[in-house]
């Protein structure tokens, strides 16, 4: 698989096989993803790469807290409303990947166990957590997002699958607790690796991109 396969090919994945991904596969991805550009060289970011039952059991505790309705906290702000065009795409994601699993508007029950799913990171092997300092400069976040789009990119040409996850770090303590960080240090954003399941309806939706021209604009002589 090219690069650009890779691009075109990567989608978010939320539902993975219960077979793992081998600690030495994704050891090989996550140190070439280290080669990701970054604001003058200051790699910013680490990396914290949780599985096994340590992962089982943050997933678990932190599936409790929000059955509980206890409030995330998040170490860095999260999106809370978007512009009108960005919130159209943003529903009618939130329509279409659940449709795909049977869970229509209204059914509170059906939406909870999805979230309860989704905190629980979709059953994945591993989530690869990016941490940054805590009073890092607003630039940190996109170098951040780079390094992880690399690891993305990386697993699906190893025919991994991926998903970008910021409830994974909705209840950070509870990571903290388990794996171990610099109090200085928060949780921006964790991705979670596996492999994927390509039969799951909810992996299999159509995705939508906007048009070249609504995104794009050319300036030249």
């Amino acid at each position: 698989m090219d690069v650009k396969e890779a691009v075109a090919l990567r989608r978010s994945i939320r539902a993975f096989k219960p077979e793992p991904v081998s600690r030495e596969i994704l050891t090989g991805i996550v140190e070439r993803a280290l080669w990701a550009p970054s604001w003058g060289n200051t790699q910013p970011w680490k990396l914290l790469v949780v599985g096994g039952w340590t992962l089982k059991t943050i997933a678990r505790e932190s599936a409790a807290l929000f059955e509980q309705g206890e409030p995330t906290r998040a170490d860095f702000v999260m999106p809370e409303q978007f512009s009108d065009d960005q919130n159209v795409r943003y529903r009618e994601l939130g329509k279409d990947l659940l449709t795909s699993v049977g869970i229509q508007r209204g059914d509170t029950a059906g939406r909870n166990a999805y979230y309860l799913d989704m905190m629980r990171f979709f059953d994945a092997s591993w989530v690869v957590y990016l941490s940054l300092e805590k009073n890092c400069a607003p630039y940190a976040l996109m170098d951040g997002g780079i390094l992880l789009q690399t690891i993305a990119l990386l697993a699906a040409e190893a025919g991994l699958g991926s998903c970008f996850l910021a409830r994974s770090v909705a209840y950070p303590d509870v990571v903290k607790r388990h794996a171990g960080i610099e109090d200085d240090r928060g949780l921006a954003m964790g991705l979670a690796v596996g492999i994927p399941d390509p039969d799951h309806p909810i992996n299999r939706f159509e995705r939508k991109r906007g048009a070249p021209e609504d995104m794009i604009q050319w300036i030249s002589d």
